[in-house]
């Protein structure tokens, strides 16, 4: 393993447990979540930076807003990377004020308020979001049983494309037809379909791409799930890298991830470990902070695509503290 690739591997495991000790009793896959956060800057958990942070979370948000949900968490995390972690709260409050007017009252949508905080300057909030709102009642006009309140994160996201509307729409559209040649689950490759719309490209070529790494994968013995956990190989696979060099650093983020204590059987599932390694190459490859200067295309697609991926670990451990909620 390249140095590179273990100092943000041993970063991230650092940054879980140290989060862990800050925030007890959440959701198992939450923790990974906020500590990627933390790595992918480069930055280590700063145990008494998180705490403060945490109680302006409490201080500052009311008791029943979903900002002190589940995403509570990595919104803390988050915070704990700016100068003035106040100052931005009352941001993502604007946002999320601004953004439940147009979209249900839900976790993603202070999801969507949070991750918009940090990629969209304040005067041009309110005007990406209405284009959101936009994208996803387009999205609802095409698959209404399919789009729900997920979708709206992406929506809000995919309105800082380039793009033109309908374009991102007939983009999707042929990039889902061609997935469900290859995958089964229609609300997985949807999602995927609104990642890969954000490169350019013909639809054919970028699911080709998203398929070969797949494929190589599984034959490599890694078989990737293909539920929520497709959409993050679809980030992966918008780099521009060699689908082999993509492959084998997957691999090796995977091995040294099996052997770290929370991925096992009473841990994450190898599945979503997997799953947990591509956001980590995502990281590692996807150089959107530095990039998103120039305002590129690639640029803002790259940016986007790693929310997105963030987006769905989230996701994911949304649904599963609902499960055990419930049950």
């Amino acid at each position: 393993m390249e140095e590179k690739t273990l100092k943000l591997c041993e970063e991230f495991i650092e940054n879980r447990d140290v989060i862990k000790k800050v925030f007890r009793a959440e959701s198992i896959f939450v923790y990974p979540v906020a500590a990627n956060a933390l790595s992918s800057h480069g930055v280590k958990a700063d145990e008494a930076k998180l705490r403060e942070c945490k109680k302006l979370v409490k201080k500052n948000i009311g008791n029943f807003s979903y900002l002190r949900g589940n995403v509570s968490l990595p919104f803390a995390a988050n915070l704990s990377l700016k100068d003035d972690p106040k100052a931005h709260i009352e941001k993502v409050k604007r946002v999320y004020e601004y953004a439940k007017n147009l979209f249900r009252r839900s976790e993603y949508t202070a999801l969507l308020a949070i991750m918009l905080a940090d990629l969209v300057e304040d005067d041009r909030i309110e005007a990406v979001l209405d284009r959101g709102k936009e994208i996803y009642d387009l999205m609802k006009s095409q698959h209404p049983f399919l789009t729900d309140e997920q979708n709206s994160v992406f929506a809000g996201l995919l309105a800082l494309s380039r793009k033109n509307n309908m374009d991102l729409i007939d983009d999707m559209e042929k990039c889902y037809d061609l997935l469900k040649i290859k995958f089964s689950h229609k609300s997985s490759i949807q999602l995927v379909s609104h990642v890969l719309s954000l490169t350019d490209g013909s639809a054919s070529e970028k699911v080709n791409h998203l398929i070969e790494l797949y494929d190589t994968l599984k034959q490599a013995g890694k078989k990737y799930g293909v539920y929520t956990q497709l959409s993050t190989l679809g980030s992966v696979s918008i780099l521009d890298n060699d689908t082999d060099k993509l492959r084998d650093t997957i691999i090796e983020i995977d091995d040294f991830l099996s052997k770290q204590k929370g991925y096992g059987i009473l841990g994450i599932d190898k599945k979503n470990r997997l799953m947990h390694a591509t956001m980590l190459t995502t990281d590692l490859y996807g150089t959107a902070q530095e990039a998103m200067a120039t305002l590129s295309t690639s640029a803002i697609a790259m940016a986007a695509a790693q929310q997105l991926a963030i987006c769905i670990i989230i996701s994911t451990a949304l649904s599963a503290s609902s499960y055990y909620d419930g049950n």
